[in-house]
C-alpha cells in the first residue's frame, strides 16, 4: 500500500494542480446536473414506434376507431401549437412516436433506434367498447408495450408513465361514455316509471269510479229491495182484506135493499100516522076550544087543554120520528146502491192495481238506479284495466330497459369498468438495465482508482535496458489483475439482486472480469499518456457513461459522446451475459478488445516518452 502515501505524491501542489481538482469537481457537479436534474423534461428526445393493428368497431351505427384514437392522443403533443393559444392547454410533453409497422418496429426496437414499441391489437376497439354489452362479454382493452434492454435506464420507466397517461386519459374517456349511456338508462328508467306512476294514478280514479258505481248499486238495490218488500206486503194484505171482504160482502147488497125497502115502509107509515096525529090534533084542538068557550067551571077547560098539549108534544115527536125514519129511508136507499159496487170489488181492485203499479214503479226506480250503478262500475272498470295495461306496458318496458347481472358480471364490469384499458408492458426483469450499468460504473471507478495507486510509469526501469514494450507489459500485469479481480467480485456481488441461472452467472462475472481488466489497461494507458489530464478525461468518462445508462434524454451530445466510449462496449457485453443476446457479444468483445490494445499503446508510449525524458535529463 506504499503507493497511497501522504509522501508518494508530490509536496507541493502546483497552480495548475489546485486548478485541476477544482475543475474536476465542477465538472461533475455541473455535467450531472445538466444531464439529470430533469431526466422527464425532454421526453421527445426519445423514439418510440405506434403499431395501430386495430380493426374498428361499429357502435350505434358509427364507426368507433378507438385504436386511431389512442395513437392521436401518443403523438398529440407532437403537434405544433396553435396561433393565440393558451400555453397552458397544451398537451405535456411526449416521446418521438413513428407510426410504422409490426415489421419496422421489431428491427428498430432490435437496433436501438426505438426505445419502446406500443402496439394496439386488433381487438382494441372491440374489447375496450365490450363494457356497453353483456357483462360475461366484458373484456380489458389491453396496449401492448415493448421496451428494449438496449436503451437508458430510465427510459422504459419514461416510455410506462407517458403510455399509462395516454390510456389513462382514453379510460377516462370510455368511462365518461358508459356512465353517459347508465345515465341515459337511468333518465328512460325515470321517464317509465313516470308512465307507471300515471297509469297508476289512472287506475286509482277508474277505482274511484267503480266505488262510486258500487256504492250508488249498492243504494239501488236497497231502495228496489225496499219496494218490492213493501210491495210484497200490500199485495199480501191487499189479498187477504179482498178475500174477507169478498165473502163478507156478499149479502149486503140483499140485506141492504132489505133494509131500505123496511125504511121506506116505515118513514111511509110514519108518514100516514103523522098526518093522523095531525089532524086528531087539530080536531082535538077545536075541541078544546069549543070546551073552554062554554060557560060554566074552568077545570074542564083547563084539563082539556093540558091533553092538547101532551097530544100536540106526541104529535111534534111523531113528526120527528117521521123525518128520521126518512132520512134513514134516503139513506138505506144510498147504502143499497152503493153497496153493489163496493161488492164488485171493482175500486178496491183499482186501488190494490194502483198499489201493485207504484210498487212496480218503485221497482222500476230501483232498477234504473242498479242499472246506473252498473254502469258506473262498467266505466271505472274500464279505466281500472286501461290503466292498468298502461302500467303494465310500462313496466314490462322499464323492466327491458333495466340490465340484470349476475355475481360474477358485476364482479367482472366492476373491474373492467374501472379500468377498462390496461397497458400489457414486457419490461425486462429487475436489475436488467441498472445492474450492467452500476457495475460498469464500479469498474470503471474501481479502474480509475487502481492506475492512481499503480505507478503508470515504472521509474526505476526507465533507464534500464529493457525495452519499451517489455516495460510497459510488466507495468500493466499488476493493474489487469487488480482489476480483474475486482471484476469477479463486483461481478459477483451485484448478481444477488438479479435472478440468473449458473450459465448467466458465470457469463456475466468472466464478462466483468473482462471488462475490469480492460478498464485498468485503459485508465493505466490515459495516465501513462496524459498523466493528470488522463485521470481527468478518465473521470469525465464515468460521468458521461453515468448520465448517458440513467436516460435517454440528455442532451444527444451526451449521448453520441457516450456511445464512442469504451464504457459502452462494456455495458452492451454485461448485458448480453444477462439476456442471453449472443449477437451483442461479438460486437462488445470487439470493442473492448480495441480498448485494451489502445490503453496498452497508450502504457508503452508513455514509457518510451518519459524515458527520453529521463534521457536527455
Amino acid at each position: 500500500m506504499a503507493a497511497f502515501r501522504a509522501t508518494s505524491g508530490s509536496p507541493r501542489l502546483g497552480r495548475l494542480a489546485v486548478i485541476g481538482l477544482i475543475v474536476v469537481t465542477l465538472l461533475i457537479g455541473g455535467i450531472l446536473a445538466w444531464a439529470l436534474a430533469a431526466p422527464t423534461a425532454h421526453p421527445e428526445r426519445l423514439t418510440a414506434a405506434i403499431v395501430n393493428d386495430d380493426e374498428p368497431v361499429t357502435v350505434d351505427g358509427q364507426s368507433v376507431p378507438l385504436g386511431r384514437q389512442f395513437a392521436a392522443g401518443l403523438m398529440a403533443a407532437q403537434e405544433p401549437p396553435q396561433p393565440g393559444a393558451d400555453p397552458a392547454d397544451a398537451p405535456p410533453p411526449s416521446l418521438d412516436w413513428v407510426l410504422t409497422n409490426d415489421e419496422d418496429a421489431a428491427e428498430g426496437l432490435a437496433a436501438g433506434r426505438y426505445v419502446a414499441v406500443v402496439r394496439i391489437p386488433p381487438t382494441f376497439s372491440a374489447d375496450a367498447t365490450s363494457i356497453s354489452g353483456p357483462g360475461a362479454d366484458a373484456r380489458q382493452a389491453v396496449v401492448e408495450v415493448r421496451t428494449t434492454p438496449a436503451s437508458a435506464w430510465l427510459d422504459p420507466a419514461l416510455t410506462g408513465a407517458v403510455t399509462k397517461s395516454a390510456t389513462a386519459a382514453l379510460g377516462r374517456e370510455l368511462t365518461g361514455r358508459y356512465l353517459q349511456q347508465v345515465y341515459a338508462g337511468f333518465n328512460s328508467i325515470a321517464a317509465e316509471i313516470g308512465q307507471a306512476a300515471a297509469g297508476a294514478d289512472q287506475v286509482a280514479a277508474g277505482a274511484a269510479s267503480a266505488a262510486a258505481g258500487a256504492a250508488d248499486l249498492s243504494t239501488g238495490a236497497s231502495a228496489l229491495s225496499s219496494g218490492l218488500a213493501t210491495l210484497s206486503a200490500g199485495a199480501g194484505s191487499l189479498a187477504a182484506g179482498l178475500a174477507q171482504l169478498d165473502a163478507t160482502a156478499q149479502p149486503l147488497p140483499g140485506a141492504a135493499a132489505d133494509v131500505a125497502a123496511g125504511a121506506n115502509r116505515v118513514a111511509g107509515s110514519l108518514d100516514e100516522a103523522l098526518r093522523q096525529a095531525d089532524a086528531a090534533t087539530f080536531a082535538f084542538a077545536e075541541v078544546v076550544a069549543q070546551v073552554c068557550g062554554l060557560p060554566g067551571p074552568g077545570g074542564l077547560c083547563d084539563r082539556a087543554t093540558n091533553a092538547l098539549r101532551q097530544l100536540e108534544a106526541a104529535d111534534a115527536q111523531l113528526r120527528d120520528l117521521t123525518t128520521g125514519a126518512r132520512r134513514v129511508a134516503v139513506g138505506n136507499d144510498a147504502l143499497a146502491a152503493a153497496l153493489p159496487r163496493l161488492v164488485g170489488g171493482i175500486g178496491d181492485a183499482s186501488a190494490g192495481a194502483g198499489d201493485m203499479s207504484a210498487g212496480a214503479a218503485a221497482s222500476s226506480t230501483g232498477g234504473q238506479e242498479v242499472a246506473s250503478g252498473a254502469s258506473s262500475l262498467a266505466s271505472g272498470a274500464a279505466q281500472v284495466d286501461q290503466g292498468a295495461t298502461e302500467v303494465a306496458s310500462g313496466l314490462e318496458t322499464a323492466t327491458g330497459q333495466l340490465p340484470t347481472y349476475s355475481d360474477d358480471d358485476i364482479d367482472t364490469l366492476s373491474v373492467v369498468v374501472a379500468e377498462p384499458v390496461v397497458v400489457d408492458q414486457a419490461t425486462p426483469a429487475t436489475g436488467i438495465h441498472s445492474v450492467p450499468l452500476f457495475t460498469m460504473i464500479a469498474l470503471w471507478l474501481g479502474a480509475l482508482v487502481t492506475a492512481i495507486a499503480v505507478q503508470a510509469v515504472p521509474t526505476a526501469r526507465l533507464l534500464s535496458g529493457t525495452g519499451s514494450v517489455v516495460i510497459g507489459l510488466r507495468a500493466v500485469v499488476p493493474t489487469v489483475a487488480i482489476c480483474a479481480a475486482q471484476g469477479v467480485v463486483v461481478g459477483a456481488a451485484v448478481l444477488g439482486s438479479v435472478g440468473v441461472n449458473p450459465l448467466e452467472w458465470i457469463a456475466f462475472v468472466a464478462s466483468a472480469m473482462l471488462c475490469g481488466a480492460v478498464f485498468g489497461l485503459a485508465n493505466q494507458g490515459l495516465a501513462a499518456a496524459f498523466g493528470a489530464g488522463g485521470r481527468i478525461i478518465a473521470a469525465l468518462i464515468a460521468i458521461v457513461a453515468l448520465a448517458a445508462g440513467l436516460a435517454g434524454t440528455v442532451p444527444p451530445v451526451v449521448t453520441q459522446v457516450a456511445a464512442s466510449l469504451p464504457t459502452a462496449a462494456a455495458t452492451a457485453l454485461l448485458r448480453a451475459a444477462l439476456t442471453a443476446d449472443a449477437a451483442g457479444v461479438v460486437p462488445a468483445i470487439i470493442g473492448l478488445g480495441l480498448t485494451a490494445v489502445a490503453g496498452l499503446a497508450l502504457v508503452i508510449a508513455g514509457v518510451a516518452a518519459r524515458r527520453r525524458v529521463s534521457a536527455e535529463a
